[in-house]
């Protein structure tokens, strides 16, 4: 059977730009403009492909949501320097177009670490404009609808996910500089068993099992990026 592999796509573009910035405003002196987009590589996947898939049996994948609880830049200067935003849901687009998260205004200077925290919304005061995220049975920070074997699954995790990387070299803002930044996360291998069996996502008993799996994806990015590091 043809596996279908969907991947994460997280870019992040770094540069200078005069649009947005107030001159007469001295905490955006030297400022620089950060984009942030994520896309789902769907190259491996056409339409054909994801009907003779279902058709056979097995995964189909159909909509992937996560809940930023903080994405950060890290200042190699000042703390206060940090680039943060919090609290919100990707709805990842399944066609490969990109999904922009922010293209906002930050002070230049030198970043070296970047956080993604996918983490459940478990601020009681908090307001998520979403049930599949939180409701009377819970709050959750990973979900997943699609098809298994002909019939349709959401798949929840309450689990607390991140990827923190180090940027080496550091990502410097200053005007005429771009920076891209590439994260690739296999989301078919969350529901991979560890003999490539596909694990059924509303199986109580494989809740574990996925949870591990999706850790180990985000781990497994950090040590690729790592080892890249290294090389270079």
């Amino acid at each position: 059977m043809n596996r279908l592999i969907t991947s994460i796509a997280l870019l992040l573009f770094a540069g200078y730009m005069f649009t947005g910035c107030d001159a007469t405003d001295p905490g955006l002196d030297d400022a620089g403009t950060v984009q942030l987009q994520m896309a789902v590589n769907t190259s491996n996947a056409s339409a054909k492909q994801l009907l003779a898939h279902q058709q056979n049996g097995g995964l189909v994948i159909e909509e992937v949501k996560l809940f930023i609880e903080e994405m950060e830049l890290e200042s190699v200067e000042n703390d206060s320097l940090d680039f943060e935003i919090e609290n919100f849901i990707v709805n990842l687009p399944l066609d490969g177009s990109p999904l922009v998260l922010a293209n906002q205004v930050v002070p230049a200077g030198i970043y070296d670490e970047f956080e993604l925290e996918i983490e459940k919304p478990d601020d009681k005061d908090l307001v998520v404009n979403d049930s599949d995220f939180q409701d009377e049975t819970g709050e959750y920070s990973v979900v997943v609808k699609g098809i298994f074997n002909g019939e349709e699954f959401m798949f929840r995790s309450s689990e607390d996910f991140e990827i923190d990387i180090d940027l080496n070299p550091p990502l410097v803002i200053e005007e005429g500089t771009s920076t891209v930044l590439l994260i690739s996360i296999d989301v078919y291998s969350w529901f991979m068993g560890p003999n490539g069996e596909e694990l059924d996502p509303k199986d109580p008993a494989n809740t574990e099992r996925i949870n591990e799996n999706i850790e180990k994806s985000f781990e497994a990015f950090e040590d690729q990026f790592d080892d890249d590091d290294d090389d270079d």
